[in-house]
Formats: C-alpha cells, structure tokens, sequence
C-alpha cells in the first residue's frame, strides 16, 4: 500500500521571523507586488515591518510603463514609517516623488537615480534639507549632454555636505563644446564636495585642469573612476596626483565590469538644445537635528502631494533681489552657448 503523501505546508502559518528573513531576500517590487498579496498574513508583515522597508530599491526590477511605479515607491517609502535609508529607482523618479520622500524621512543615506529626468536640481535640494547626512548619491544618466547645465553641482555639493560617495555617469557625446561647458560639473564638484572618498565621472567632458582641482580639493579622496572621459590626457602630472589614490581608473581602461551602458552618442551641434536652470544664490540652509520627527516644515515639502505645477517654487523661499543674479548667471551661460553654436 502507497504511503500517503505529504501535508501540504501551510505556508500563511510560518513565523514571522522567517518571514522576514525571506521578505529581506526579494527585491522591493517583488514584496510589493508579489508577496505581500498572497495571504493575510504575508500582507501584515510586509506592511507593519518598518525594517523591512529601511532599503527600497526599484531600480533592480523591471521597468513597466503600465504599472505606476510611483504610486509602489510611496506606497514603500510609507511602510519605512520614517526609517528609509537607502531608495533607488530607474527612470520613473520625478520631483515630485523626491519631495515625497523628504517628507518621509530624515534618516536618508542613500539616494541612486538612473535614467531619471523629469527631476531639477531644486529638488534635490529639499531632500538634502531634509538629509543632511546623506553620504551616497549617484545620478546615472541623468544628465546627458543638453543638460549639464540643468543640475549645479556645487548647489548640490552644499545641499549634501556630508557625501563621501558620488557618482555621476554617462555617455559619452562625441561633439565639441567650449571648456566652460565641459568643465561646469567637476568644478562644482572640486568647489563644494571636499569629504567625498570616492568618486565617479564615467564619460564626463572634464578636463585636466578641472580633475586637478578636484585632486586638490578633495583631500580624503580615495577611489577615482573617469572612464570614458576623453578629454583627459592621461600625463605624468596627472598620474603623479592620482599616485595616493587606492584605486584610479583612467578613460581608457577596460569597462567590462561597469554595470550599466556604454556607447557613444553622435549628436548633431545644431540640434542641441541646453536645458539651463539658474541656481539660487548659495543658501543658508537650516538642517533640522536628527531627533526631530519626519514632519518637513520646509513649504515646498508640504506641499509635494499638491498636483499642480507650483512644485516647483524656489525650497529658499527666495525674494525678488535674487532675480538679478539669475539674469547674471543666464546671461554667462548663453554668451558660452551663442559662441559654441556659431
């Protein structure tokens, strides 16, 4: 006679201890979107664990333009309850959404954003008011080149003054510009970013003066990546100053590691159209100490759920004098841009 067969587990039974050591396993999306649907049980844990939730990466899963990520990555950052410290995502991030989560949490160390455009630098901003001990930003294809003028890298150094990791990446663009243009991002990064330990600029237009000040400025730096930055000449002063570094990776050193990409894109001159927000003058920021709650009281933060397009309004609450420094500022920009397009 057969043995009969095994009981079927019931699986809504196990600890929640278990649980949550296999909820920590999947990725954010499969919890949101798998898991945390299939009992009552699994829904408790994945929604009333806080600890669970302390890291949201949507960058790792599978894009799908009929699914709103955005609604899944509030829906994440809210189960956090205060607590995330780490959020990635791929293409779907916009402004408003980042000032979502700088309402959410003060505690934010992490901040990965690839393929994300419909963000400005204002926006960022508000989120390092928020976080002021951010250590790791990366902005991956972000930024192509009809947009480097769109995100002040200095205003972003002074909005995280703590990060030691930053990584801004990439494709190469093969057309002249003026020096100003390709040297705008690491000279903001040389001016405003003096605690990074590592840093990244895959197929940044940089050149050898601008990574110099950048050497000299960032005392604690330890690992350099310009891969793909072409405009470098790899000399003997340049690998003198790279000499105390514990890792240097140079434009034409081997990309097969590097995660994302690579190729080189052929834009026509005439077809460049620069995306250019002025930045504000520097701010006096007023970080909040990290035993207050996750209540922003910045205006702009409480606001980001308000659909309308008054998202956008200055996170300094400038006034009126501010405008003439702007006009300043446009004005430098387009007189580079006007001699470039003639």
């Amino acid at each position: 006679m057969a043995a009969p067969p095994p009981p079927v587990p019931n699986w809504a039974e196990l600890p929640d201890d278990a649980l949550l050591t296999v909820f920590e396993r999947l990725g954010s999306a499969d919890v949101l979107l798998g898991a945390s649907v299939v009992c009552r049980s699994w829904f408790r844990i994945a929604t009333r664990e806080p600890r669970l939730w302390r890291r949201v990466d949507l960058a790792d899963c599978c894009f799908d333009p009929t699914t709103d990520m955005e609604a899944m990555a509030r829906a994440a950052v809210d189960r956090a309850a205060g607590r995330l410290e780490h959020f990635a995502a791929d293409r779907f991030a916009t402004g408003k959404l980042l000032r979502y989560i700088a309402t959410r949490t003060n505690c934010l160390k992490s901040l990965c954003l690839l393929t994300c455009m419909d963000f400005r630098y204002k926006d960022l901003v508000v989120v390092g008011k928020r976080n002021p001990n951010l250590e790791e930003l990366e902005l991956t294809g972000c930024l192509p080149v009809r947009s480097i003028l769109k995100i002040p890298m200095e205003v972003i150094g002074r909005a995280f003054p703590h990060l030691k990791r930053f990584q801004l990446n990439n494709r190469w663009a093969n057309i002249e510009l003026d020096e100003f243009l390709d040297n705008y991002q690491a000279l903001g990064i040389s001016n405003s970013m003096p605690e990074l330990h590592s840093l990244q600029l895959f197929a940044n237009r940089l050149h050898n003066n601008a990574l110099h000040d950048i050497l000299d400025k960032c005392p604690h730096l330890e690992s350099l990546d310009i891969r793909q930055c072409f405009n470098i000449e790899v000399d003997a002063a340049l690998k003198a100053k790279c000499s105390r570094l514990k890792d240097a990776r140079f434009p034409k050193d081997s990309t097969k590691d590097y995660e994302y990409e690579t190729f080189t894109e052929s834009p026509m001159p005439g077809s460049l159209t620069f995306a250019i927000d002025p930045p504000p003058p520097p701010p006096n920021y007023g970080y909040p100490s990290s035993d207050e709650d996750g209540e922003c009281d910045d205006e702009d933060c409480e606001n980001d759920g308000n659909d309308s397009d008054d998202d956008g309004e200055d996170v300094e609450n400038q006034n009126e004098d501010s405008d003439d420094s702007d006009l300043e500022y446009l004005g430098h920009i387009m007189t580079h841009i006007a001699g470039f397009m003639v």
